[in-house]
C-alpha cells in the first residue's frame, strides 16, 4: 500500500520539492547578486561571483526538474506544452502562466551570462536586471499556486530568503539623494 502511494505521488512530490528549491536558490542568488552590484560590499568583501553563479545554475536545474517531474504526475496528466508554453494549461492558468514565464526568464537570463561576450557586456547587464522581475514572478507563482503556499514552514523558509533579497532590491531601486555640491565661493 505504501509503495503504491509513494509511486502515485513521487512525481508530484519531486516537483514540489524542486519548485521549493528553485524559489529558495533563486532568492539567495538574487540577494547575493544585489549585494555584489550594490554599494554594500562592492570592492570591500569576498568575491561572491562563484557563489552567485552556482546558485543560479542550481536554480535552473531545480526549475527544469520542477517542470519535467510534473509530466509524470498521475493527477494532472500535463503535456509538455502545458508545462512549457504560457496559457496552454487549463490548471490554474494564470498562476501556471506566471510560473512558466518566470521559469523561462530565469533560464534564459541565467544562461545569458555565458553569452555576454557575444551580446556585449553592457547589453548583458541591461538584460540581467530583468532577473529581479523573473524572481518576483516566481514568488508570485509559488505563493499563488504552490501546494505548500499556506503552510507555515513554507512561508517561513520563503521569508528567510526572500525578505532580505526584497529589501536589497528596494534599496537598489530607491532613488538616491543627489550629492551635495560645493557652491563656488564668490571673491
Amino acid at each position: 500500500m505504501l509503495a503504491t502511494t509513494v509511486n502515485d505521488h513521487l512525481f508530484w512530490i519531486t516537483s514540489r520539492a524542486a519548485g521549493t528549491l528553485a524559489l529558495l536558490f533563486s532568492s539567495v542568488a538574487v540577494g547575493v547578486g544585489l549585494s555584489m552590484g550594490g554599494k554594500l560590499i562592492k570592492g570591500r568583501g569576498p568575491d561572491l561571483r562563484a557563489l552567485h553563479e552556482a546558485l543560479s545554475m542550481a536554480t535552473i536545474v531545480a526549475i527544469v526538474v520542477h517542470a519535467v517531474a510534473l509530466l509524470g504526475d498521475s493527477f494532472m496528466h500535463p503535456s509538455l506544452a502545458d508545462v512549457t508554453i504560457p496559457f496552454v494549461s487549463s490548471y490554474m492558468t494564470a498562476w501556471t502562466t506566471i510560473g512558466i514565464v518566470a521559469g523561462w526568464m530565469m533560464v534564459i537570463l541565467g544562461l545569458s551570462y555565458y553569452a555576454r561576450g557575444r551580446i556585449g557586456q553592457q547589453r548583458w547587464r541591461t538584460l540581467h536586471r530583468f532577473t529581479a522581475l523573473a524572481w518576483i514572478f516566481g514568488l508570485v507563482h509559488s505563493l499563488g499556486e504552490g501546494t505548500d503556499a499556506g503552510q507555515a514552514w513554507f512561508l517561513f523558509a520563503t521569508g528567510v530568503v526572500a525578505l532580505p533579497a526584497a529589501a536589497l532590491l528596494v534599496m537598489r531601486m530607491w532613488p538616491r539623494a543627489p550629492r551635495a555640491t560645493a557652491e563656488p565661493v564668490a571673491r
